[in-house]
């Protein structure tokens, strides 16, 4: 069959995936694709999707410093193992300045005394930038796996991040752009 766009083997004469619009489901669809490339349906994460069931009160486990830098700042992370847990029920974020405008981070299990490195080693932040959801640089709760990062991981890439603490290292979930001030 001939139609407006040529001949077509199913005898509408529209082409195939045509993109005209017609009432019901290419509106739809086209706006359903529309807020998906402009990440209108990518789900910011919060604390709250990332509960711990319980947070540890005990004495912690004294820190096990394995590599070069915790060995290297190995007096913020015995000092932040000395106060309650911060993070993930029964972890904490030992944070220390690395800079002008920067933070190095590494996490305390306080039950096993295990420390892991943070998602970036260099968090550079205070720069001319809007952040999604806050202007902290770090955010984190001692009832939630969730950590959110607002800044330059290792000086690049500026953004706001979302990572998941997985019980030995942390998974990136979300990842939204800064806009300028």
């Amino acid at each position: 069959m001939t139609g407006p766009h040529g001949s077509f083997a199913d005898g509408e004469g529209d082409p195939p995936f045509s993109c005209a619009f017609r009432p019901g489901t290419s509106h739809a669809i086209f706006l359903a694709l529309a807020a998906t490339a402009l990440g209108a349906t990518a789900h910011v994460p919060k604390f709250s999707d990332f509960r711990t069931r319980e947070v540890f009160t005990g004495p912690s486990a004294k820190p096990v410093l394995r590599t070069p830098v915790q060995k290297r700042f190995a007096t913020q992370i015995r000092r932040q193992a000395a106060k309650p847990a911060n993070f993930a029920g029964n972890y904490s974020v030992a944070e220390w300045g690395c800079g002008t405008s920067c933070v190095s981070i590494a996490i305390i299990d306080f039950k096993t005394g295990q420390v892991y490195d943070g998602p970036f080693s260099i968090l550079g932040y205070g720069s001319p930038y809007h952040y999604e959801a806050g202007d902290d640089e770090l955010e984190y709760r001692v009832s939630s796996r969730l950590i959110i990062a607002r800044g330059c991981p290792e000086d690049k890439n500026c953004g706001t991040y979302y990572y998941e603490w997985k019980g030995n290292h942390f998974e990136r979930l979300h990842f939204g752009r800064h806009g300028p001030f």
